[in-house]
């Protein structure tokens, strides 16, 4: 069965994606593979304003909590769509790029907030759209338009 990937980090704009990745799923009678990719923040380790040594788990719980709400906000729409969910350690395009290997279709959300929101949604979107080994949607804005 094919698979339509999609990455989900709590954003509207990745919840927007995860319902076009459900929607094209169902027209192609695909599966969805969510994916939340957490990993501890350099800044954490380092520098005389760090509390104390985060706990890894810590950010994995969140990560898989911020998935599970996703999951839950488009639950009426999976009726019939075969689901997986992956919850990994690592950075966010990389990571997305594998679990794409052999998918359909890799699905991220964009927002366009300020000029780092923007750096740093582009780079995950931008490095998924020039490195992966299949189709691309990048799904701009919180209404789910491609």
């Amino acid at each position: 069965m094919s698979t339509f990937v999609v990455g989900v980090d709590g954003s509207a704009e990745s919840v927007a994606a995860l319902r076009h990745a459900i929607r094209e799923a169902r027209l192609h009678g695909a599966g969805v593979k969510a994916v939340a990719v957490w990993h501890v923040p350099t800044a954490a380790y380092g520098g005389a304003f760090a509390p104390a040594t985060p706990d890894p788990h810590e950010f994995e719980r969140l990560a898989a909590g911020t998935l599970e709400s996703a999951l839950a906000a488009v639950a009426d729409e999976l009726e019939g769509v075969p689901l997986a969910s992956v919850v990994r350690e690592g950075d966010p395009a990389q990571t997305l790029l594998e679990e794409a290997e052999g998918a359909e279709q890799l699905v991220v959300g964009c927002a366009h907030h300020g000029l780092l929101g923007r750096l740093v949604h582009h780079s995950v979107s931008g490095e998924c759209s020039r490195e992966a080994r299949c189709p691309v949607t990048v799904v701009h804005g919180r209404e789910g338009t491609a």
